[in-house]
């Protein structure tokens, strides 16, 4: 992927969380990551993220990005890891549009005792995974 293709999907993101973020407290703590990988981009926004609050519904804003015109779809989910280590995958989210589209979705997860979540990208042949990329918080 190209550096401009990379600042584009980074921008739009960046643009569309500060859109989602405007009504929300100014001391909200939020993580963005990202990955690429041949043929995949994707980026999670975590919203309003403190570690050890349980019992509370996180935002979460999910982008992908198809970047090669190979006839496969990509996807992304999010990723975690609890306290303790157990780790969790969420759902792959996926764009079948093609290259050069890309897919977002607004959702959540529910904060019971997450340690730290990620953002997973991955480009698929039918179910099949063929190449993946995570991102994790720096420790």
């Amino acid at each position: 992927m190209t550096r401009t293709t990379k600042s584009l999907l980074t921008g739009s993101v960046a643009a569309a969380f500060l859109v989602t973020m405007a009504a929300s407290p100014a001391h909200a703590a939020t993580e963005t990551h990202s990955c690429f990988t041949t043929g995949a981009g994707g980026v999670a926004t975590v919203q309003n993220w403190h570690v050890g609050e349980s019992g509370k519904n996180i935002g979460v804003y999910l982008v992908v990005h198809d970047n090669k015109a190979d006839g496969h779809h990509v996807r992304v989910r999010l990723v975690g890891k609890k306290i303790g280590g157990t780790p969790v995958n969420w759902k792959w989210r996926a764009n079948y549009g093609g290259n050069g589209t890309y897919k977002t979705w607004e959702t959540y997860f529910p904060n019971d005792g997450m340690l730290m979540v990620g953002v997973q990208a991955a480009r698929f042949e039918g179910d099949k995974q063929l190449n993946t990329c995570t991102d994790w918080p720096e420790t």
